[in-house]
């Protein structure tokens, strides 16, 4: 090819990137899923993290309701610790594996939720604050898990 034919792509029959449309409709994977134990594993846990973004966790910032001042004092206060003491044993695990091994240790974060305050501070290694027994019976949430027990065995 001669100079000129590289400066001026319309003569030497070669088609510049302007006029060049590519489409791709079709998105696969080079390796199947089946075939590579990697992929399998890294696609089971986006499908999980979808489910669980489809179903969100009760909002901490929901106020309980039907609970005097000082009770939900004590509430805000023992969510206050337990968020802290998570944070702080999460911090204390290497960057990629702080979930996955904070979980095998004490239970997913959601699942602590779920408890009662009294198994959660004893759970977590938590200090009591003073006047414990107000919240002792109630879950994260400000619910009382003494009623949900004694519901269900009627």
């Amino acid at each position: 090819m001669s100079k000129n034919e590289l400066n001026n792509p319309q003569k030497s029959g070669v088609i510049s990137h302007d006029e060049l449309n590519i489409v791709i409709s079709e998105s696969s994977l080079l390796v199947p899923l089946a075939k590579s134990k990697k992929l399998a594993v890294i696609h089971k846990r986006s499908q999980s993290m979808q489910t669980i973004e489809k179903n969100p966790v009760q909002r901490d910032e929901i106020p309980p309701s039907g609970l005097n001042k000082e009770v939900k004092g004590l509430l805000k206060e023992a969510r206050e610790q337990i968020n802290a003491k998570i944070d702080e044993i999460m911090v204390s695990y290497p960057p990629g594996k702080k979930n996955k091994m904070f979980t095998l240790r004490y239970g997913s974060p959601e699942s602590i939720k779920q408890m009662n305050m009294k198994s959660i501070f004893k759970h977590l290694a938590i200090v009591k604050p003073k006047k414990f027994t107000l919240i002792e019976s109630l879950d994260y949430f400000g619910n009382d898990t003494l009623s949900k027990k004694a519901g269900s065995s009627r």
